[in-house]
């Protein structure tokens, strides 16, 4: 019988971070959210907490890395992860 992979879907959020750390190699959360959201992020804001949450289901599923004392991330360069733009789902 054959085997089930399973494949765990990419949320919006999920999907720009990785589209920011392509442009940008390596990044805080802080960053990133800074960038995501396109105004200034404080810690501990609802916004912070997205794309640390985020972050944090990437690392798990292996597509992007801690660096630099647990600050940084960055991309994994083996990840294999085709972005699809949602007018690519629809066409």
């Amino acid at each position: 019988m054959a085997e089930k992979t399973k494949r765990q879907r990419l949320s919006k959020n999920q999907r720009k971070i990785l589209e920011i750390l392509d442009k940008y190699p390596e990044l805080t959360a802080r960053d990133i959210a800074v960038i995501l959201w396109a105004r200034d992020v404080r810690y501990k804001t609802p916004e912070y907490s997205s794309v640390h949450r985020s972050l944090s289901l990437l690392h798990k599923m292996g597509l992007v890395e801690k660096i630099g004392g647990q600050l940084k991330w960055r991309k994994r360069k083996n990840s294999q992860v085709k972005i699809i733009s949602d007018a690519e789902k629809t066409g």
